[in-house]
């Protein structure tokens, strides 16, 4: 029998070997980066990588030898030399990761040599063939020593992964270790065959081991590539953090504020240096969006920014916005945003944002940027232009702007003096000459004239000229003189502004109380002088508080400067109107037939201003008192002489407003006693003095009392029940009818809850109420603390109320009545808009005037009050006539309709007890 190598199996062998070292050291580099479960699933691939690898090698040159004889192979031979090799490999390995020692590294070549000699044993062992193997021992023994040191040497290689290649060479090392004992060690056996022995069954047949081998070195290609991806992996994942670690070392050591937001602009990265530049450590801000922390007057910008931003219609931006530190301030933040994008895709997950402080840079570009604009505004837009005089042959040169500021082109004026003397204003030229002479001879430093110039289109504008003798020769005669013309027309004006508001008034343009005083002297002094009189009015408006409150202060301002156009229409030339402030104007007369001509002008001025005034669509009245000195008659200086005209004035008010009074001696006492009066009133307020009286109101159908109109009287401490006709009127003046009407409306409402049935209380409500924030607060107060039922409380107003702001009270009035609350108008028929009202406002009871109740036996009289009871009749509304004082008036407003009757004839105001027992009794005697 001839035995036969084929030796083409070694390349394969070899190669095979190779590829599971390499695979194996690769596997094996993972072991110890990884934890638990993973550890063992690293070590055991390389093991196997390793140990199979071995095996196939020894088996693959097993299949290359034909000894001419059948061949088989131990199936539990051939799987505990796998196992042996596996083992040994994985426990090798191990070792050879656990540590770099050079003793460790031998340690390992050993059992990885022990591993390879027993799997190469009984590798050898699992052959069956007829034949008596015979081992050359020194052979083997040699192989194996040297196998072992390349072993122990790739270890170490191994060990040492710093080195180049290191994996490479430590694999290239155990293939020839592995495949160099192996050859020799078959190399070191021959078999002689043994023809008595009997013939051998074999267990696993050389193609199943072939297909074992096959599919050992399939496995290890599969490790091979997964060692090679997650060694690549875990290149890429440790370039990522070597990168993250670079970003976080320059974003966190970097004085900008780096930032990372996602699309939906919220923080979800901030850099340390937010300390620093906005006073915020970075956990404050992550969470937040930059618009929370950006200036109101920068939000609109900025937003548009991020839209565009996140949006992907561009890439980045770089903006500049204030932004708030924690202390409160702000600073200016200059922001680079930049999309960000998951690597290899274009898809943006957020934005990066570079904040850093610009503050100072922002201060720095703002004071540059000023004194730019002022340089270029001195050297551009200045108003100086340049002059140059040569004296002795009269030649001027003018700068461009000298000429522009007259109007002219450049070149237009002729360069000499004459020139420049014909376009000074001739009342001008006087001075200018002497003010040239003064300098010129040395009497003054330099010269400087305010002068008029004509201009191109023949106006004048007012110049400052300056200007120097700058050569003289040696005599001292001037030879060049220069200088500049600065345009003061604005200053001018302004000055002539300032000349104009320092003495007259800034709304109406009327002179003020400080020109009025001036005027006033004057005309004293003309007065003493030649011997003749003058007067001085003083007025004041009417109701002008109610339409100010009501519609406002440019309502106000409007009425004003209408009022000042009407009184200056009154006037003749030479007389003076003027605003005193406020509502308050004078007027001074200088005509000679004096008294005459005071009393016209102030009916004129009364019948002015008793017009309705249009104010932007709704048409309010005012009405004016004057008062009226004559001088120096009523007074021997100004202002004694302006005190008796507002003294008068007093007097017109008290005579009913909308009239005028004269002074007379004596109304000075009555002024004293006004004021006196003035003061008790105060005091009276403030110690509650008032009480109320109710008024019966007759039901005329049954003769019964429907109700009572509360009527306030003031008892004072001294002078007993003072007259409502003496306090009220000055209640109103002063505003002390706002609390007084207030505590009217509270007692009223408690008193009247006493009472049985369903009588009502009727509560006067002035304009000064409506016109004051509160009125619906105090009567719906008044109703919840009394516990009176709305539809009992009537509130009765006149029309005055509704002279400012109709729409505004109107509107109070119908919130009022859905409470259930009544409205009646009183006094109806004195004013000359009453039948407006009644059409704007659904009044439940109208009140007709006594001044038609004292006349209704005439018959035109009575026809009016026939109309009134028609007209309220289709409107739903009761009619009460007033001041019934006989039954003549009584038995006529029967006749005519009336519903309900009020006057001394069927009783006197009641004090509140009198008053219950009133009702009562008429209400028996009405059922009896």
């Amino acid at each position: 029998m001839t035995e036969e190598h084929h030796w083409w199996v070694v390349p394969l062998a070899i190669l095979v070997c190779w590829v599971s070292s390499h695979t194996a050291l690769r596997l094996v580099r993972h072991v110890f980066r990884s934890q638990g479960f993973e550890t063992w699933a690293w070590l055991f691939a390389a093991g196997f990588s390793a140990g199979a690898g071995m095996w196939s090698t020894h088996f693959i040159g097993m299949l290359g030898y034909d000894p001419g004889l059948a061949t088989g192979y131990d199936l539990t031979l051939t799987v505990v030399s796998l196992l042996v090799g596996i083992l040994g490999s994985m426990v090798a390995l191990a070792l050879s990761r656990w540590s770099a020692a050079p003793a460790v590294a031998v340690a390992a070549a050993v059992i990885l040599g022990i591993s390879m000699t027993g799997m190469h044993l009984a590798g050898m062992a699992s052959l069956q063939v007829a034949a008596t193997p015979v081992m050359n021992w020194p052979l083997l023994a040699t192989a194996l020593l040297i196998g072992w040191s390349l072993t122990a040497i790739a270890f170490v290689i191994f060990a040492r992964d710093t080195l180049r290649y290191a994996t490479t060479v430590a694999a290239t090392l155990l293939t020839i270790s592995v495949a160099g004992v192996h050859f020799a060690a078959m190399g070191a056996a021959e078999l002689i065959p043994n023809m008595a022995a009997p013939e051998i069954a074999p267990s696993l047949p050389r193609f199943a081991l072939a297909s074992g081998i096959a599919a050992t070195m399939l496995t290890i290609v599969g490790f091979a590539g997964l060692a090679l991806f997650v060694d690549r992996m875990r290149r890429a994942n440790q370039a990522l953090r070597t990168s993250e670690a670079a970003y976080r070392l320059l974003a966190e050591n970097t004085k900008d504020v780096i930032i990372w937001s996602d699309l939906d602009t919220i923080r979800r990265y901030v850099s340390p240096a937010s300390v620093a530049v906005l006073g915020y450590p970075p956990e404050d801000i992550i969470g937040t969006r930059p618009i929370d922390f950006v200036h109101p007057e920068d939000v609109a910008q900025h937003r548009h920014v991020l839209s565009d931003l996140v949006e992907g219609r561009i890439e980045g931006a770089i903006t500049t916005q204030r932004y708030r530190r924690q202390d409160g301030s702000w600073v200016w933040i200059e922001a680079c945003l930049k999309v960000t994008r998951l690597p290899g895709s274009s898809k943006p997950i957020g934005y990066v944002s570079s904040l850093r402080d610009v503050t100072d840079r922002k201060a720095a570009e703002t004071a540059l940027r000023s004194s730019e604009e002022r340089l270029a505004f001195a050297l551009d837009s200045g108003s100086d232009g340049l002059w140059d005089w040569d004296l002795p042959t009269g030649k001027v040169w003018l700068s461009d702007r000298w000429q522009s500021m007259l109007g002219y082109e450049p070149g237009e004026i002729e360069g000499h003096i004459e020139a420049c003397e014909q376009l000074t204003h001739p009342v001008d030229v006087v001075t200018v000459r002497r003010l040239l002479l003064d300098h010129i001879g040395g009497r003054t430093p330099i010269f400087e004239c305010e002068l008029r110039m004509r201009k191109k289109d023949g106006g004048h504008t007012w110049i400052l000229s300056r200007g120097k003798v700058v050569t003289r020769d040696a005599t001292g005669r001037p030879l060049r003189m220069v200088g500049t013309h600065i345009d003061i027309a604005e200053r001018k004006h302004a000055e002539h502004q300032l000349e104009h508001l320092a003495t007259h008034d800034v709304l109406t343009g009327l002179p003020n109380r400080a020109l009025f005083r001036d005027r006033l002297g004057r005309e004293m002094d003309n007065a003493q002088r030649r011997g003749h009189i003058f007067a001085v009015l003083a007025c004041d408006l009417d109701r002008f508080k109610a339409v100010n409150d009501s519609l406002g202060h440019p309502a106000g301002d409007s009425l004003l400067r209408a009022v000042a156009e009407r009184l200056t229409s009154v006037i003749h030339e030479g007389d003076t109107v003027a605003r005193l402030g406020g509502d308050e104007f004078a007027i001074v007369l200088r005509e000679p037939d004096l008294l005459q001509t005071a009393t016209t002008t102030a009916q004129q001025v009364i019948e002015a201003l008793q017009s309705p005034f249009d104010l932007g669509g709704r048409s309010v009245s005012v009405g004016v008192s004057i008062g009226i000195a004559v001088g120096p008659q009523d007074g021997g200086d100004p202002d004694q002489l302006f005190k008796n005209a507002d003294i008068a004035l007093y007097r017109a008010k008290a005579a009913g407003r909308n009239t005028f009074r004269f002074y007379e001696p004596g109304m000075d006492a009555a002024i004293a006693a006004r004021n006196v009066l003035e003061l008790d009133l105060r005091e009276a307020v403030r110690l509650g003095q008032f009480e109320l009286y109710y008024q019966p109101i007759i039901e005329l159908a049954t003769d019964t009392t429907s109700g009572f109109e509360a009527l306030m009287r003031w008892r004072h401490p001294v002078k007993g029940l003072v007259s409502p006709a003496d306090f009220i009127p000055l209640a109103e003046e002063t505003g002390l009818i706002v609390p007084l009407g207030s505590w009217a409306l509270r007692e009223a409402c408690r008193e009247a809850a006493a009472w049985p049935g369903d009588l009502r209380v009727a509560v006067n409500v002035s304009a000064a109420q409506f016109t004051t924030p509160g009125l619906e607060h105090c009567v719906v107060s008044a109703l919840a603390a009394s516990g009176l039922r709305p539809d009992r409380l009537e509130l009765e107003i006149t029309e005055s109320v509704l002279i400012g702001d109709a729409d505004s009270v109107t509107a109070c009035l119908h919130r009022l009545r859905a409470l259930g609350i009544r409205i009646a108008l009183d006094d109806f028929g004195t004013g000359y808009s009453s039948l407006n009202y009644l059409r704007r406002f659904p009044f439940d009871k109208i009140k007709i005037d006594r001044s038609f109740v004292s006349e209704i036996a005439d018959a035109d009289t009575a026809a009016i009050v026939r109309a009134i009871v028609g007209l309220g009749g289709r409107m739903g509304a009761s009619i009460t006539a007033e001041g019934v004082e006989n039954d003549v008036q009584l038995s006529c407003i029967r006749r005519e309709g009336c519903t309900e009757a009020q006057g001394y004839l069927l009783s006197r105001p009641l004090p509140a007890l009198e008053a219950f027992e009133f009702a009562s009794n008429r209400k028996q005697s009405a059922a009896a």
